[in-house]
């Protein structure tokens, strides 16, 4: 998906719509690298954008949300290589080590 043309708002919009979507039913690992995808473009933008404190706030409940409804795993959802290729760490892109919570 081509999330560039979207603003921080619709990107938290739609994180949020995703998180709400995992909760109600199962993903597939497709659909799951596709969630952390959107998760880190929204990383991207608060790197190079101000952002308000209501922002930092609303991404921190839904982040939280997200970890309730996951566990970590050792590895990086997209694969080794990605980490090695992007330099992606557990602690900064947490959120690609982490899988869905087994029914």
């Amino acid at each position: 998906m081509n999330w560039e043309r979207m603003t921080l708002p619709v990107l938290l919009a739609q994180w949020a719509r995703t998180v709400d979507y995992l909760e109600r039913q199962p993903v597939t690992t497709e659909e799951f690298v596709t969630e952390v995808l959107l998760r880190h473009e929204i990383a991207k933008r608060l790197q190079t954008q101000p952002v308000t404190r209501e922002t930092r706030d609303l991404l921190a409940e839904i982040d939280e949300h997200f970890r309730t409804l996951t566990e970590e795993q050792t590895g990086c959802t997209l694969s080794p290589m990605v980490t090695d290729i992007s330099g992606w760490t557990p602690v900064r892109e947490w959120y690609a080590w982490r899988r869905p919570r087994e029914a």
